[in-house]
């Protein structure tokens, strides 16, 4: 796939990439070209950044008495230099010590993302909060078995008992 014979179709792979409509061998393909293209490299970030600021929220952000629910609104991908990250970084605030995470849309977690989890959950518990978890994809759930934050985290499945969990405790 040449990415440089036709501006447009390349500026197209780059913003069906961001919103994750490419096929897999399409992906893998532009993938391996970007990482090594410095022209593509910036292109895809200056269009990340521009969809960015043009307010596509990735986190829906609800309150429910006193629990902060964050719910990403599609697929997401929680690392090192996904927007999804950024925008659930920027959306914990200081003040939230209950809050539930929504992790049904993630579809890749990386270290970076298990540091943010682990970081409001100390957050949360140095001010006599709860952090928990509701419906972990299968992707997710083994990546948290295998670094044993589920000995930690508390996980549900179902959004009416994740919230009376918070009452109970």
């Amino acid at each position: 796939m040449e990415f440089h014979e036709d501006p447009l179709f390349r500026e197209e792979v780059i913003r069906d990439y961001l919103l994750r409509r490419l096929d897999a061998a399409t992906t893998e393909t532009f993938e391996s070209h970007y990482l090594s293209c410095d022209k593509c490299f910036e292109e895809l970030r200056a269009s990340q950044a521009l969809m960015a600021g043009l307010g596509q929220r990735k986190l829906e952000l609800r309150r429910v008495e006193d629990v902060l629910l964050l719910k990403f609104a599609g697929p997401a991908q929680l690392t090192r230099l996904s927007f999804e990250l950024a925008e659930f970084q920027r959306a914990f605030q200081q003040k939230d010590t209950k809050v539930l995470i929504d992790l049904s849309q993630v579809t890749r977690i990386d270290s970076a993302g298990l540091g943010q989890l682990i970081s409001c959950y100390t957050h949360a518990v140095r001010n006599r909060g709860m952090l928990k978890l509701l419906n972990p994809t299968a992707e997710v759930q083994r990546v948290l078995h295998l670094t044993k934050i589920d000995s930690v985290l508390e996980a549900y499945y179902d959004e009416r008992k994740a919230f009376e969990s918070f009452t109970s405790s």
